[in-house]
Protein backbone atom coordinates (compact mmCIF):
# COMPACT_ATOMS: atom_id res chain seq x y z
CA UNK A 1 0.00 0.00 0.00
CA UNK A 2 1.26 3.02 -1.08
CA UNK A 3 0.22 6.65 0.17
CA UNK A 4 0.99 10.62 -0.92
CA UNK A 5 2.96 12.60 1.57
CA UNK A 6 -0.28 14.36 1.54
CA UNK A 7 -1.92 11.46 2.14
CA UNK A 8 -0.14 10.05 5.21
CA UNK A 9 0.39 13.33 6.91
CA UNK A 10 -3.45 13.57 7.32
CA UNK A 11 -3.73 9.67 8.25
CA UNK A 12 -0.72 9.88 11.01
CA UNK A 13 -2.52 13.76 11.92
CA UNK A 14 -5.43 11.04 13.41
CA UNK A 15 -3.04 9.19 15.22
CA UNK A 16 -1.29 9.46 19.09
CA UNK A 17 2.06 11.08 18.49
CA UNK A 18 3.89 8.94 20.97
CA UNK A 19 3.43 6.10 18.86
CA UNK A 20 5.06 7.70 15.75
CA UNK A 21 8.81 7.42 15.31
CA UNK A 22 10.57 9.15 12.47
CA UNK A 23 13.65 8.98 10.14
CA UNK A 24 15.26 9.90 7.41
CA UNK A 25 13.34 8.06 4.56
CA UNK A 26 11.23 6.07 7.30
CA UNK A 27 8.61 6.31 9.75
CA UNK A 28 6.94 3.36 12.08
CA UNK A 29 3.83 3.67 13.60
CA UNK A 30 4.30 1.33 17.14
CA UNK A 31 0.58 0.16 16.74
CA UNK A 32 -1.03 -2.28 19.81
CA UNK A 33 -0.77 -5.42 17.77
CA UNK A 34 1.80 -4.62 15.65
CA UNK A 35 4.07 -1.85 13.99
CA UNK A 36 3.76 -0.30 10.81
CA UNK A 37 6.83 0.87 8.64
CA UNK A 38 6.50 3.33 6.06
CA UNK A 39 9.61 4.08 3.59
CA UNK A 40 9.52 6.71 1.35
CA UNK A 41 9.97 5.00 -2.12
CA UNK A 42 10.31 8.03 -4.94
CA UNK A 43 7.72 10.29 -4.23
CA UNK A 44 5.15 8.18 -2.15
CA UNK A 45 5.21 6.47 0.94
CA UNK A 46 4.90 2.21 1.01
CA UNK A 47 3.88 -0.23 3.67
CA UNK A 48 3.64 -3.72 3.96
CA UNK A 49 1.42 -3.61 6.90
CA UNK A 50 -1.90 -4.66 5.47
CA UNK A 51 -0.04 -8.01 3.72
CA UNK A 52 1.32 -8.52 7.33
CA UNK A 53 -1.68 -8.37 8.88
CA UNK A 54 -3.36 -10.72 6.14
CA UNK A 55 -0.91 -13.49 6.38
CA UNK A 56 -1.18 -13.49 10.48
CA UNK A 57 -4.58 -13.98 9.95
CA UNK A 58 -4.03 -17.50 8.36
Amino acid sequence: MCLTPEALALFLNLLNPDIIEAESGQITIHATANKAVWVLTGDHWCTDAPDQDKAARL
